[in-house]
């Protein structure tokens, strides 16, 4: 089976993951789940994290031009990050890097920059999408109070592909065409190919992999 755990932030803090690791990898369970990059840099989580059956965490790379006040201590230079995503893959687990257009600052050419960085990156897999302020937020009171929603836009547009907001630094359609630009770059054929191929060299590497017995495919 391959199940996900649906938390946010799966080894947050100092709770203890040995139990879980244990029962994971005594039923042969394959799982994935997300965490934030710090992970990369506890040797007590990534000597389980694999052995257990995780296949893929998703981490937040966020931003390149903006920095999510909510990511707390998750703030740090992208050399440390993703150096901490290197070692996660090294231990046998993809890391799926999410990372967000249209942060305060946003321009094309930080679109572009983003484009290149994701295309050049080691992540072995990818999430793409635009910023979105869902209501109940601290950053959709911000741009409600700046008056930078587009009220026109509803629920319906809050799909995490749809601008729902006036950026700082584009028009709205510029920063709709770029998005469209990056999503065409970061998943042209060539780009998924060559994650499809870092995905199976890192289980290839893997605990879980070698005591499965066979491929192991995209979750």
């Amino acid at each position: 089976p391959l199940i996900e755990l649906a938390d946010d932030n799966t080894f947050a803090g100092s709770r203890e993951a040995g139990e879980l690791f244990e029962a994971f990898e005594r039923f042969n369970i394959r799982y994935f789940t997300e965490a934030d990059w710090r992970i990369g840099e506890r040797p007590d989580v990534l000597a389980g994290l694999a052995r257990s059956g995780c296949v893929q965490v998703l981490v937040g790379i966020e931003s390149l031009v903006f920095r999510y006040p909510g990511m707390g201590g998750k703030q740090a230079e992208l050399d440390r990050i993703m150096a901490a995503v290197q070692a996660i893959q090294e231990a046998g687990v993809v890391v799926a890097g999410c990372v967000i257009v249209g942060g305060d600052g946003e321009t094309r050419g930080s679109i572009d920059r983003l484009v290149r960085f994701v295309l050049d990156s080691p992540l072995a897999e990818v999430q793409l999408t635009l910023q979105t302020p869902f209501p109940g937020t601290a950053l959709y009171g911000r741009l409600a109070r700046e008056g930078r929603l587009l009220t026109e836009r509803g629920w319906s547009a809050y799909t995490l592909f749809d601008v729902t907001f006036q950026p700082d630094r584009l028009s709205v359609a510029e920063l709709e065409r770029g998005f469209r630009d990056a999503v065409t770059e970061v998943f042209s054929a060539p780009a998924v190919e060559r994650r499809r191929r870092l995905r199976r060299n890192i289980w290839r590497n893997s605990p879980a992999f070698r005591r499965l017995g066979h491929v192991l495919e995209t979750p």
